[in-house]
């Protein structure tokens, strides 16, 4: 029995090894989160043809680029929220007027990202449209991201 259960933890123990050690070799060529690729964005999958990536190519840029700075700006405030909350003595006020501010940048990106959504929707035929959503579906449920990162999607 000992003998047994020696063999399967080694048996798992090279498999887990061999599977990493794979992993590292051959990535995943659409692992969920932001692409290593700083020019990949999602509607390259989609089919576009030139006419359509003539329009989405600027509308990417811009819509990246304003993301960026949100969240960007998002970052500072949370640096500040974590050094106000770290003080000696909380100013709760203080606190507070930054939760607010952060709120409002949080609605921003959700507008941007929304009206960027119907942008794009604009731009695709019906096909496309509907491999788009089934990927922005997708891309909603718990474990896959591959609409995440500012910048990176979208």
């Amino acid at each position: 029995m000992i003998l047994v259960i020696s063999l399967a933890v080694n048996a798992a123990a090279i498999a887990v090894g061999g599977y990493n050690t794979y992993r590292k070799v051959c990535p995943l060529t659409m692992a969920p989160g932001p692409s290593p690729e700083k020019e990949h964005h999602f509607y390259q999958v989609l089919g576009l043809t030139e006419a359509q990536l003539a329009k989405m190519n600027p509308m990417a840029k811009s819509f990246h680029d304003r993301l960026e700075s949100l969240h960007s700006s998002m970052g500072l405030k949370r640096d500040l929220l974590v050094s106000l909350l770290g003080q000696e003595n909380v100013v709760h006020t203080e606190v507070e007027k930054l939760r607010e501010e952060m709120s409002a940048i949080q609605d921003d990106i959700q507008r941007i990202v929304i009206s960027h959504i119907l942008d794009v929707k604009a731009v695709l035929d019906g096909n496309q449209r509907q491999r788009f959503f089934d990927m922005l579906h997708n891309s909603m449920r718990p474990g896959h991201g591959f609409f995440l990162g500012a910048g990176k999607a979208l």
